[in-house]
């Protein structure tokens, strides 16, 4: 593995310094002509954890690092709105068997504010995720992918060159395979042909309050849009989080690009109810049926085993999402649905489990575990139950 002193190091604080705007300039000048290079590293904690950034491509990947002198490394990577510190409670959960990889996706954390190009489905965000493992150069690596993270994961399976290898992939609650909004049965058929019902539509149209909000940095209860309802919505009901870990959250989703070409994204209107249709920019259309393809892993020629991990009390990646735009349809809180026979819940777990079995079928393999009482988040409602779980599997 390379070592990522050479570059510049800024040592001895616990915040990332700052460098001066000419001297970044000019170290940019110097190392332009290399793909990917380290501009800075420092302790960001007492825990042994690193922080350190990359340039992939003119896109400034931050990333925390553990090391252990190992010859592997476990990438964790995070979900939609929050970073890599999402992590960092129960960073010492892996084993020390491995060194551990947490990137900030591009928008994310400490990453740059650029947007995505939808139409490529996660592979904005798996290109970063693969400069940095390029970079690092360990003999193997674990994907860990979490919400929206699992489908960057099986998108880094099919972008990343064969001289990477990945030997695992942990999924933790992930996305479907088909996307969020939009399809209606386990083989992630549309529900229309424009995929109305998926992508920034639904943010951008139907609550434009939450991304303004996320720009106050509003930390109050008394809008309904509040970001700490939406963090609620990540724990079982009956999971209480401590001030500290909602109020590290919320600094996570605050950090997070809320121009409207990343978070929502743009969209077009529709004939179709609910009368959106995806755009091509951010991060909601990035996750749209219309341009994901992650069903692809079943075509795989190389297939690492996968481990799926979901809490049972998961509202968020279910087959009746809280957040499915079906579910409000029906709640009546959108007009003019046109029931369940033309625009059924997403069945989101069915359609992972779908793909898995095809995989499996395919000559992959696959684990399933149900962590009892979690919800979308059991490494930190059930450590625990996590913990034994990752080290039953690594």
């Amino acid at each position: 593995m390379k070592s990522l002193k050479g570059a510049l190091a800024l040592q001895g604080g616990e915040e990332v310094g700052c460098l001066n705007a000419n001297l970044k300039k000019y170290l940019i000048q110097i190392y332009s002509i290399m793909w990917v290079f380290v501009l800075y590293e420092s302790r960001v904690s007492r825990r042994n954890i690193e922080q350190f950034f990359i340039d992939n491509k003119g896109v400034i990947v931050s990333s925390k690092i553990i090391r252990r002198s190992n010859k592997k490394a476990l990438v964790v990577i995070h979900g939609n709105t929050v970073s890599s510190d999402i992590w960092l409670p129960v960073i010492n959960i892996f084993p020390e068997t491995y060194d551990i990889v947490a990137p900030d996706l591009r928008g994310f954390g400490d990453s740059s504010k650029v947007t995505v190009d939808a139409t490529k489905g996660m592979s904005d965000f798996a290109d970063d995720v693969i400069a940095l493992m390029r970079y690092l150069g360990y003999d193997e690596y674990v994907l860990v992918g979490h919400s929206m993270g699992g489908g960057v994961a099986f998108q880094v399976l099919l972008d990343k060159p064969r001289d990477i290898n990945v030997s695992k992939v942990i999924l933790v609650d992930p996305m479907s395979p088909f996307g969020f909004g939009g399809t209606k049965d386990e083989k992630g058929t549309p529900c229309y042909e424009d995929y109305a019902g998926s992508g920034g539509g639904l943010v951008a149209k139907y609550n434009p309050d939450f991304p303004r909000l996320l720009r106050e940095k509003y930390t109050g209860t008394d809008h309904p849009s509040s970001p700490v309802f939406t963090i609620k919505t990540l724990f079982a009901d009956d999971f209480t989080p401590s001030k500290e870990l909602v109020d590290s959250i919320l600094n996570m989703m605050f950090k997070m690009n809320t121009n409207e070409y990343f978070y929502p994204g743009d969209y077009v209107d529709s004939p179709n109810w609910p009368y959106v249709a995806p755009g091509t920019k951010g991060v909601l259309n990035a996750m749209s049926p219309k341009y994901l393809r992650l069903h692809r892993v079943i075509d795989l020629e190389d297939k690492p085993h996968i481990i799926w991990i979901h809490g049972d009390k998961d509202i968020i990646i279910s087959d009746a999402s809280a957040l499915d735009i079906a579910i409000l349809g029906l709640m009546g809180y959108i007009s003019g649905y046109p029931g369940p026979l033309v625009y059924p819940p997403q069945p989101m777990v069915k359609q992972i489990e779908y793909i898995l079995k095809l995989y499996f079928e395919r000559g992959g393999s696959y684990e399933k575990y149900i962590v009892q009482g979690a919800g979308h988040t059991p490494f930190i409602e059930k450590p625990e139950d996590f913990h034994k779980i990752i080290q039953q599997t690594l």
